[in-house]
């Protein structure tokens, strides 16, 4: 009896959230947060935001909680639906959790996720044997073999987290002493300033990238090489394939204030003072 009801209980509740994605109760973000940058949005936006993208994924999740909750009415597809529902519940906790989602919600998904257990653990060993029981039909491989597959196993591992090692910290990452968020603050000549960005990004997480924002909003992705030594800087029309060069010439580092002398290309000499700020 008390089975039956968790049943129907998480049945309803998860109903009510599966049509809520359907009917556009959740997954939409107030004009007021697609306003703030990304770095001032908060995990809860971010995440209704990241969901509700793509009105084809938000109704893929929705179809899966309707139909799941359906499954849970039935005595003989309630272990499916718990099956189908779990690890859906498990993830929306995980992200409520993380993304520091409402509390309420919160403890909603995590009694819906508890109830699926209920379901699931009196089948625990049934399960066991599906997933991980032998094979009748399979004979045990030799030592040769099964030496073999496990060489392949660890060779597997190793190289996969050697190659995204490699990428995260040779290949996207190649710090410059510039690194980071710039605040166009003087020009001189000030009539170069129109043709200047007003923020300039020299990427830490990417080699190379600068992106400029323009004060009307453009962004726009050039190529940097900034010398620690000697202190040149260069910065070139594409990223990472060069082609015309946009500026050569030295920077000062000074703190929180960056300062930019060289030839800008159809300005001319100029002088740039930029200043560090945070991005969130």
């Amino acid at each position: 009896m008390a089975n039956r009801l968790v049943r129907w209980v998480c049945a309803a509740i998860v109903l009510i959230y599966g049509f809520a994605k359907l009917n556009g109760s959740q997954f939409t973000i107030l004009d007021s947060e697609l306003d703030k940058p990304m770095g001032r949005v908060s995990g809860l936006w971010l995440t209704w935001y990241f969901f509700g993208y793509s009105t084809v994924y938000g109704t893929f999740i929705a179809l899966v909680q309707v139909g799941g909750a359906i499954l849970l009415t039935f005595r003989r597809t309630a272990l499916l639906g718990a099956c189908i529902l779990a690890p859906v519940l498990a993830n929306i906790v995980l992200i409520d959790l993380c993304y520091g989602v409402d509390l309420g919600a919160t403890l909603v998904a995590m009694f819906l996720l508890c109830g699926m257990l209920s379901i699931l653990v009196p089948h625990a060993k049934d399960l066991r044997n599906l997933f991980f029981g032998a094979r009748i039909d399979a004979s045990p491989p030799s030592v040769a073999v099964a030496s073999a597959r496990w060489f392949l196993r660890i060779a597997m591992v190793s190289l996969a987290c050697g190659f995204t090692y490699w990428v995260a910290n040779f290949n996207n990452r190649d710090p410059s002493p510039i690194d980071g968020a710039w605040t166009v603050e003087t020009v001189e000549p000030t009539a170069a300033a129109e043709h200047l960005p007003a923020v300039v990004f020299f990427e830490y997480n990417r080699a190379y990238l600068a992106v400029f924002k323009f004060r009307n909003g453009v962004y726009q992705t050039h190529h940097f090489e900034a010398g620690k030594a000697g202190h040149e800087i260069r910065m070139w029309e594409q990223w990472l394939r060069k082609g015309d060069e946009l500026f050569t010439g030295n920077y000062a580092l000074t703190g929180p204030a960056l300062r930019l002398q060289g030839e800008w290309r159809q300005v001319g000499p100029v002088t740039v003072t930029l200043t560090r700020h945070a991005v969130r």
